[in-house]
């Protein structure tokens, strides 16, 4: 389960800039996740609810934003919609595309009191 070293990384990060902010409690994080890093956003969730635990961010909400994948063909140069590393252009039935967005993981904001 590689969401629990992910989570721990998250809350490492959470809880530097809680601390650098002399923040009282984090109340939610938005996290952008990339479609294309196959994260299982529901056990990312509960190891961060581990993680947080007895921290100034327990009970914080996770907000977990997904950004859709998206690749460039190199053959034809059209974007297309991506789900999978292996997908194909569905202009030309190209296999060689270049990713353009969905490998994403990020904390975009955090509120706090």
């Amino acid at each position: 389960m590689h969401e629990l070293w992910i989570c721990q990384n998250i809350f490492e990060i959470v809880n530097q800039q809680a601390v650098k902010q002399s923040c009282v409690r984090v109340k939610r994080v938005y996290l952008e996740i990339g479609q294309l890093t196959m994260i299982e956003k529901s056990a990312l969730t509960l190891c961060f609810n581990v993680v947080s635990k007895g921290t100034v961010a327990e009970n914080a909400v996770l907000e977990i934003i997904e950004i859709p994948g998206s690749a460039r063909c190199d053959s034809c140069q059209q974007t297309v919609s991506v789900s999978q590393y292996y997908d194909y252009c569905r202009y030309c039935q190209n296999f060689s595309l270049t990713i353009m967005q969905g490998q994403e993981l990020r904390i975009k904001s955090m509120e706090v009191e």
